[in-house]
Order: C-alpha cells, then sequence, then structure tokens
C-alpha cells in the first residue's frame, strides 16, 4: 500500500540539538556498536519524538573520514502507541487485543500519519529477532544514501529492548508526555 509522504525535517546535531529541542532520553544498541558506543538520542519538540544517532566512520582508501546520521521522527502520541502495540505481541492468541496470528506488522494511523510495528527476524543485528517503529508517512533518512525510498524503520533488537531499558526508556518518556511534561 501507498501513503502520502511527508516532508523530512532537517538534521539535528544530537549532540547540540536546536533550540525548543527537550532531550528526554539516550540509549545505546550495545549488539550494534561496532568500534565505538553507537549512541541514540531521544527529542521532544513540537509535539513530535525525534530518534537521532551521529556515528563517525572511518575513511577508507585514502579517504578522510566522515559524521553519518540518521533519524527517525513521529508524533509524540506515537511513542505510547508502540509501548502498547508491542505488547500486543506478548497477549496470549485468543486475546480479544492480541496480534492476529500470522501478522509481523502492525499499522495503524497515530495524529495524522500511518505508524506502524513490525516483528523482524534480524532487526537486532544478525540472527537477533527485534521489533521496528515504523512511519509509513516519512521516506528513510539518513546521510548515507540508503537502498531505496524505504520508510522510516527505527530497529531494536529485543536484547536492547528488553534488556538494556530501550522499551523501559519508552514507556518513561510516553508516561512523562501524558502527564504534561512537554
Amino acid at each position: 500500500m501507498s501513503y502520502p509522504k511527508l516532508t523530512p525535517w532537517p538534521f539535528i546535531d544530537p549532540e547540540a540539538p536546536p533550540d525548543g529541542y527537550i532531550k528526554v532520553g539516550e540509549s545505546i544498541d550495545r549488539v550494534r556498536s561496532r568500534t565505538s558506543q553507537k549512541i541514540w538520542h531521544f527529542f521532544v519538540t513540537q509535539g513530535y519524538f525525534i530518534i537521532s544517532d551521529k556515528e563517525w566512520l572511518e575513511g577508507r582508501n585514502g579517504k578522510p573520514g566522515k559524521y553519518a546520521s540518521s533519524q527517525y521522527e513521529y508524533p509524540i502520541a506515537g511513542v505510547r502507541w508502540f509501548v502498547d502495540t508491542v505488547e500486543r505481541f506478548f497477549l496470549p492468541p485468543d486475546h480479544p487485543n492480541a496480534v492476529p496470528r500470522g501478522a509481523k506488522t502492525i499499522e495503524e494511523p497515530v495524529d495524522g500519519e500511518t505508524l506502524g510495528v513490525t516483528r523482524g527476524a534480524w532487526y537486532g543485528g544478525e540472527h537477533i529477532p527485534g521489533y521496528s517503529f515504523d512511519n509509513l508517512n516519512r521516506l528513510e533518512h539518513c546521510t548515507i544514501p540508503p537502498d531505496g525510498p524505504y520508510c522510516q524503520m527505527f530497529k531494536m533488537g529485543d536484547p536492547w529492548l528488553f534488556e538494556d531499558g530501550l522499551f523501559d526508556l519508552f514507556k518513561e518518556i510516553a508516561q512523562r508526555h501524558e502527564n504534561g511534561e512537554f
């Protein structure tokens, strides 16, 4: 299915975000951190939730190194939706709110954008299952050109989500939003 595409946000430097961006957390994807710690930064601004990283890539074949950035944008209400949707994957199959048998993706509109949660076999790295938080209205947004015009899919492995605290961070951000902090 085709979804209308929204204009991507300008890249931010997560180490020096623009005025009006509230940093609400950070987390390290330990499994996919190659030579350094891959730190993901989480921001809220103007009713949106922004996930951003900046990683140094060493140059090869005599070429200088450079920074590469990735960024994902969602309506802030999408954070609670993501938490609730992931939890649906753990419900007994006969529960009325359980993810339907055989379904790998749940898609729903949230504040005018179509969001999704997808279960993937290698979303946490080689042979590591996980989930992705998808925005089907926004194209992949990184400084290294992707292989094609894919929607934004922030992929997280099960260990990062459930053992290293990323899922708890999502829950905390959702609760803070519901409490009116931002």
